[in-house]
């Protein structure tokens, strides 16, 4: 990706697609850590498609 220029459209939905998948992850280490993982409305949102 050297050199690849983004349009602030474009930066802004990378960004929101990085949050999505820090979420996720974030989730799923809590779900290891406590033993549960029943798919949540918190998960469910955080992979809803905008």
């Amino acid at each position: 990706m050297r050199g690849q220029e983004f349009t602030e459209d474009e930066r802004e939905t990378v960004c929101r697609g990085i949050a999505k998948v820090r979420g996720a992850a974030d989730w799923l280490e809590a779900a290891i850590d406590n033993g549960e993982f029943a798919f949540d409305e918190q998960l469910a949102q955080l992979l809803k498609v905008e």
